[in-house]
């Protein structure tokens, strides 16, 4: 690009001479085309190219720089950045850099800021810089810059994004990993650290950080998760447990995808994420065990039992083998409760609990339903006797004595047994029926264990059908009472009547209370049947009073008609009221087992009566297991000796000893005696003697309508002689 000059003898002829110069003058042209065409690569080329002295000026420079400076090319030469608006520290800072380079003589790369003097930004530079030596024997330095300021600023919102999906990530609580597959390096977030309690001096940034973390029996399942992922669609997604450095345990769901493939689509880097969810399991640890076990005991609850129940009849089916099912009911545990407190009713049934597991194998299921109520799942049975010896122990176990506090407390269990597949085909049959058998052993005198029949589920459904039809009978006057006369022994006169209810049903004929009146208590509808019995007794004796004004009626109540207020006393009150009679007509029978039960509430409606003038009969009196304390406690106005102490009263008999002994025990209280029960003049002759005030019973006369008791009380002869 520099052509050789020639030399020009001084002793050319003319036309020499103008030969050369023509030669000159094309090679002047060439000159100043090869320089045009230098200047014009120069002008539009992207890159600064620069020219300095060692003085930092300017001696050459294309016209991107001087775009940049906001002059000519021309006008910068042989002057200074800071002759352009470079800031003067910037301006020496590139002034010190020459200097340094040209005095070490290296070709350097250096990456520089510098102001635009169009706007003020400042752009970033990546600039090569090779010092030289001029013709003049001066160095020089040789600057070609070129500009990354948007690569730069690209590389910053990178940045930026990173940083902030690093933040929002970390905001998070999840840990990220990424993975490079074929190197097997593996690079931790800050967060991975933390959560598995490891500095990051700790880690090697390999795959092995990862699996020394696993748990043992944990590897082998991750490896598989991370294989299937690797060679299927490249998402990962796998639960497991990995240990801290501390040693404990902690649970995390990893999450991953294959990012980057090689032209073959084999895997190179997959990135993901690993979140703590040992709080979220426990949580879910939680919730589970509270809907499936006892809270109080430990043992399964009903819905654990319901589907362990269904899985071990699936088993029978598939083993042939059968399983069995036990139903266990404490039988003084309300009695427990209620002298003891609820506190230590809870202490028994834990300890219960813990007896009937040890009575059973580690694969059977112990399980509470409810209350004091207990299931016991035998499966896979190969010796149907097994049944036998496991609830024998069962009932021996429960026997034995509980230790509550100071007090030594004794309780036995009323249990039903029922098998699969020989007595039900589904668990809603089985659970019916092993209630059934449970409920047999507890009419049979408790403490007892009876298997289930079909004679049972005869008995269960003909209960249903009586429960429905009991439903009925109110609406359609299908009751009515009979009344036995309650006759006073000195004088043989008639003073009473018990009001006795009695039940035509249409088709089946007569119904024996015994039989219905547990069926209307355990529906409840013993409270309806109860108000109907006294509004229809009050309605007979406000007529008998009339011409009788002594005459009393006594109904029963039972106790259920006592609890959560549910006895009616204001209505029956004012019913006898708008008959124009009053509380002194009436006479309430209860039984002992309500003074066992008699809280402040039965207490409270005790008084209401005595106060409404209504007297207070205890039926069937030494039968049952009340504390004679009750008796003035509670206002007793009458005790009816039992029928069982008088059907076998003899001279110098026991019962005749018991009997006197009640009578006089009453009269030392201030209370009447009723017998009842009284069949023979002799009977009647023995209570007489013993003082006995009232007689009830077919000697005088069976229980009669109250047409047939309105000429029992007409007729002028005594009953009793």
């Amino acid at each position: 690009m520099n052509p050789t000059l020639p030399s020009v003898p001084i002793d050319l002829a003319p036309d020499e001479l103008a030969d050369m110069v023509q030669r000159l003058m094309r090679i002047e042209r060439d000159l100043e085309a090869q320089t045009d065409l230098l200047r014009t690569v120069l002008d539009e080329s992207p890159d600064f190219v620069i020219l300095k002295d060692h003085a930092g000026n300017f001696l050459l420079c294309n016209r991107p720089v001087a775009n940049f400076y906001g002059t000519t090319p021309e006008a910068m030469v042989g002057k200074s950045d800071i002759d352009f608006g470079c800031p003067p520290e910037m301006a020496e800072s590139f002034r010190r850099n020459v200097l340094d380079i040209m005095a070490r003589g290296e070709t350097e790369i250096v990456y520089e800021e510098s102001r635009d003097a169009r706007n003020g930004r400042i752009n970033h530079f990546k600039s090569i810089k090779k010092p030289f030596t001029g013709p003049d024997g001066l160095p020089r330095i040789l600057v070609i810059a070129h500009d990354i300021t948007d690569l730069r600023e690209a590389q910053l919102r990178v940045e930026d994004s990173e940083r902030r999906l690093q933040h929002a990530l970390e905001a998070t609580g999840d840990a990220v990993w990424d993975w490079h597959l074929p190197s097997g390096g593996l690079t931790l977030s800050r967060r991975w650290c933390e959560i598995l309690g490891y500095a990051p001096a700790d880690l090697e940034g390999n795959l092995s950080d990862f699996m020394r973390c696993l748990l043992d029996e944990e590897s082998a399942a991750v490896d598989a998760a991370l294989r299937r992922a690797l060679e299927g669609q490249g998402s990962y997604l796998h639960e497991h447990r990995m240990r801290r450095k501390d040693g404990s345990v902690i649970w995390v769901i990893d999450r991953g995808r294959v990012v980057e493939r090689d032209d073959q689509g084999r895997p190179l880097r997959m990135v993901g994420s690993v979140s703590d969810i040992t709080d979220q399991k426990r949580a879910q640890d939680l919730i589970w065990q509270q809907a499936n076990f006892d809270t109080l005991t430990g043992l399964p609850n009903r819905h654990m039992f319901q589907d362990r129940l269904a899985g071990q009849m699936r088993a029978s089916d598939r083993s042939g083998r059968p399983c069995a099912l036990l139903m266990l009911d404490l039988d003084q545990f309300k009695e427990i409760n209620d002298s003891l407190g609820h506190a230590w009713g809870d202490v028994l049934l834990q300890e219960a609990a813990q007896r009937l597991r040890y009575c059973v194998r580690d694969t059977d299921l112990v399980a509470r339903l409810g209350g004091d109520e207990f299931m016991v799942l035998l499966g896979e049975l190969t010796d149907s006797q097994a049944v036998a010896r496991v609830a024998h122990e069962v009932m021996q176990a429960l026997a034995q004595p509980f230790r509550l506090g100071a007090d030594l407390v004794y309780v036995t269990a009323s249990a039903g047994v029922t098998f699969y597949p020989h007595d039900a085909a589904s668990p809603e049959e089985l659970l019916r029926n092993v209630d059934q058998a449970m409920y047999a052993a507890k009419r049979s005198g408790r403490n007892a264990c009876r298997y289930f029949t079909p004679a049972m589920q005869v008995a269960a459904q003909d209960r249903m059908r009586l429960i429905s039809d009991l439903r009925l009978a109110l609406a359609q006057q299908q009751f009515h009472l009979c009344y036995q006369p309650i006759v006073e022994l000195t004088g043989g006169r008639i003073r009473k009547a018990e009001a006795l209810i009695r039940w035509q049903h249409p088709e089946r004929g007569f119904i024996s209370p015994a039989e219905f009146i547990p069926a209307a208590e355990a529906t409840g509808m013993i409270h309806e049947l109860g108000d109907w019995v006294f509004h229809e007794a009050a309605r007979q004796v406000a007529r008998w009073r009339r011409s009788h004004p002594t005459f009393q009626v006594s109904v029963n109540v039972s106790p259920l008609q006592f609890q959560n207020g549910r006895l009616a006393l204001a209505a029956w009150l004012h019913h006898l009221t708008s008959l124009g009679t009053d509380g002194h007509s009436m006479v309430v029978e209860i039984t002992e087992g309500l003074l066992m039960e008699a809280g402040p509430e039965v207490t409270q409606q005790m008084l209401r009566f005595r106060d409404a003038g209504v007297q207070v009969a205890l039926d069937d009196f030494g039968t049952g297991y009340s504390s004679l304390a009750y008796l003035n406690r509670l206002d007793i106005d009458y005790i009816k000796i039992d029928r069982s102490f008088v059907c076998n009263l003899r001279p110098d008999s026991p019962d005749l000893a018991l009997c006197e002994g009640i009578v006089m025990m009453a009269h030392k209280l201030g209370l009447k005696v009723v017998a009842e029960g009284v069949e023979t003049p002799e009977q009647l002759a023995l209570l007489r003697s013993a003082g006995c005030d009232y007689g009830q019973g077919y000697l005088f006369s069976r229980p009669v309508t109250a047409d047939r008791l309105d000429q029992l009380l007409a007729q002028p002869q005594a009953l009793a002689a």
